[in-house]
């Protein structure tokens, strides 16, 4: 991370946005500082989380460095020319006071664990590794027919997300008792192959918390450490531009050309499908792919147009939008009936006065800096972002400690990576996801250790 932010520090003196590219490099060194720590995933699954959201901010900043080019030409959709600087460095300064709010519950107790001083060898590593196995396999058949089961979807979805903390869970285990290590690495290569075969690029979410797993067992980053973690972002960077430049004719191939994300062939074709996309690919194809990756990363420029639009022409909610963010899932829909259906596109409609729509294949979120910006302006959106942040460490903080031992305790926190890599997505989404993981694993997280915790000991 020193060298990212000493390419930073060069690439902003000699490139075109000087002050915008020193600005970033406060917020990644917050990160860092704050929860950069190996063998402790409870903050790397933060540090990871908040990385993400540094660089949907930043990616074009470091882009233009490298190419000298300026923001206001790389954008290749809508964007607002004068303000699209003014969005980024405020976004940054938003992470900072979001990283602390997160940091500072946490700190006291967690800056210092270390999961190899307090791994149990009460757990039997390979029935962690079946019991693994045995759950993805579940999840994905109740994930194939949740819709089917009416007041289920929501629970199947929290659960869905143990998924994550069960994986570093089995990774470490595996690797520091030295047992079913081949077992698991074909596991984790069928998954990724298999994470091709569905609508959405389900084989990244692997491979980011495999990187947690791997930065848990590390006691320094030594050159060959480092060399691994080289192969492994050049893998994930290569398979990204790849799959940039296939997945609109490839998922068109999977929805069988109709409006939705849903996929109606069977995976045997998919598979086939994917093969001969991917012998279709070439050359010629990575600078278009690398373009769209860009775009598709970085999400600041509906901020940029917002930043004209309010107060300008539109007023500030002064806090409606993070109240029916919170209230609207409490609200179920058989007592309320007359809930709206949220739709992103039309929120973002509203206040960038763009005419976006939802097309069935994609739809359209705004951020949640956005929407805290359109909440209380610059200043207040600061403080709200400090106590989203508070309240996401806080519970954090809150399971851990009431967790019955540090292996439940990692199982409930990995999959805080989902609920806070969340740029991109507008505040409806952040306290949605939050609320519908934290509520009901609170719930049921005692009889789950009752009930299961005696299918991994030996």
């Amino acid at each position: 991370m020193s060298i990212l932010s000493v390419f930073i520090l060069f690439t902003s003196i000699i490139g075109p946005h000087f002050l915008n590219s020193l600005i970033s490099l406060f917020p990644l060194l917050f990160i860092v500082g704050m929860f950069f720590k190996l063998r402790n995933p409870i903050f790397l699954t933060v540090f990871l989380a908040l990385l993400f959201q540094w660089l949907q901010i930043n990616i074009k900043l470091i882009y233009g460095s490298l190419t000298n080019s300026t923001l206001d030409v790389q954008f290749s959709f809508h964007k607002d020319d004068e303000f699209i600087y003014q969005a980024n460095y405020i976004s940054n300064i938003g992470l900072i006071f979001f990283s602390i709010g997160i940091y500072l519950p946490l700190k006291k107790r967690f800056a210092n664990f270390d999961i190899l001083k307090e791994i149990s060898f009460d757990y039997d590593p390979k029935k962690v590794l079946r019991n693994y196995i045995l759950f993805s396999l579940g999840i994905s058949f109740l994930l194939a027919f949740r819709n089917s089961l009416p007041g289920i979807n929501t629970i199947v979805t929290a659960f869905s997300k143990l998924k994550w903390g069960l994986l570093v869970l089995t990774f470490v285990y595996c690797n520091f008792f030295n047992e079913s290590k081949k077992v698991l690495y074909f596991v984790l290569v069928l998954e990724v192959f298999i994470g091709f075969t569905g609508y959405f690029s389900g084989f990244k979410d692997i491979i980011l918390i495999v990187v947690i797993a791997l930065l848990s067992l590390q006691n320094q980053l030594e050159s060959k450490t480092i060399l691994k973690f080289s192969v492994i972002f050049l893998f994930v960077l290569s398979f990204g531009v790849f799959w940039t430049a296939i997945k609109k004719d490839y998922r068109e191939y999977l929805s069988g050309g109709e409006r939705s994300q849903r996929v109606v062939v069977d995976k045997s074709d998919a598979i086939s499908e994917f093969f001969n996309q991917a012998s279709e690919f070439s050359l010629e194809d990575v600078g278009f792919a690398t373009e769209a990756l860009l775009d598709r990363v970085s999400y600041i420029e509906f901020f940029s147009i917002v930043l004209r639009n309010v107060p300008q022409y539109i007023p500030y909610e002064r806090g409606e939008i993070i109240k029916e963010s919170t209230f609207f899932y409490f609200k179920p829909r058989i007592f309320f009936p007359e809930k709206a259906v949220v739709d992103d596109s039309d929120h973002t409609n509203k206040y960038t006065r763009l005419e976006l729509w939802d097309n069935g294949k994609a739809s359209h979120s705004i951020g949640f800096m956005t929407d805290a910006y359109i909440d209380f302006g610059v200043y207040g959106m600061m403080v709200l972002l400090m106590f989203l942040g508070v309240v996401f460490g806080w519970s954090m903080n809150f399971l851990l400690i009431k967790s019955p031992n540090m292996f439940w305790g990692v199982l409930f926190i990995v999959p805080f990576y989902f609920l806070l890599s969340v740029y991109s997505f507008n505040m409806m989404k952040v306290m949605g996801n939050f609320i519908t993981y934290i509520i009901p694993i609170l719930l049921i997280r005692k009889i789950m250790f009752k009930i299961f915790n005696k299918y991994f000991l030996r």
